[in-house]
């Protein structure tokens, strides 16, 4: 208890001097564009808690959730195939590259232009986005899986399948891990883009249309619940991730 007490407070000490420093470097502010932070927590209350959270927090996070799940698995298993495969590798190479140079907020408007302006296209945009992330880190895994362990897998006479599956992927589960981290963090990204496109719903939207409505407060009041969520998000994963490479960590001798 006391552990996780401190880690606590060493992980929120400098979070919580920046508030207080913007509260009182912000107190007298008369600039229309730079409100003072308690007028922003006043407002974030009210938009926050709970007023905008079900018209504009969950379809958002919904949105997140099922391009993220359709994207990173269909990534794990096409890049674990290809990770087995050097010729495959040599053929598919330079259209992964190309593809994965391209920002996924660039491609927004054409899944836009495909799919309309409704949830389809922002779940396609997501998907696309965090498939790239994973694959690459998936397809790397593979590639470099320990040499040892594959010999002990032929030792017991596993086929392709079985040592893709309960030695390489497992292996690298640690860099595939990473892979689906960033992917979260690029599917949120696209996640905000995609909403300030042309929806009229969502948390992009809401921070866009007060920008652009001039209810500058209300933007801040966005700007800050989007912070939070990914933070949330970024701690969600962590602890998931510490669960499920609980070996990992053990063999390495990794106790935070």
């Amino acid at each position: 208890m006391f552990s996780l007490l401190r880690r606590f407070l060493i992980s929120s000490w400098l979070v919580a001097a920046l508030l207080l420093f913007w509260w009182k470097i912000s107190a007298n502010s008369e600039s229309y564009f730079w409100p003072p932070l308690g007028q922003i927590a006043t407002q974030f209350k009210t938009n926050w808690l709970f007023a905008n959270v079900a018209e504009d927090v969950v379809p958002s996070l919904k949105n997140l959730a099922i391009g993220y799940f359709i994207g990173a698995p269909c990534a794990l298993v096409v890049g674990a195939h290809l990770g087995l495969s050097e010729i495959a590798q040599r053929i598919f190479s330079p259209l992964v590259n190309f593809f994965r140079s391209i920002p996924g907020v660039a491609l927004v408007p054409i899944f836009i232009m495909l799919f309309g302006i409704g949830d389809e296209s922002r779940r396609v945009s997501i998907a696309v986005a965090v498939f790239f992330p994973t694959l690459i880190a998936t397809i790397e895994a593979v590639r470099t899986s320990d040499a040892v362990l594959l010999d002990v897998s032929r030792s017991f006479k596993f086929s392709s399948f079985q040592s893709l599956w309960r030695v390489r992927v497992p292996s690298g589960a640690p860099m595939i891990s990473s892979g689906l981290q960033v992917s979260l963090q690029v599917g949120f990204i696209v996640m905000i883009v995609s909403e300030m496109l042309g929806a009229f719903r969502g948390l992009g939207a809401f921070t866009v249309e007060a920008q652009q409505s001039f209810m500058i407060i209300d933007m801040w009041t966005g700007i800050i619940m989007l912070g939070i969520l990914g933070y949330i998000f970024n701690v969600i994963f962590e602890l998931i991730e510490k669960r499920a490479l609980r070996w990992y960590r053990g063999q390495k001798g990794l106790t935070t």
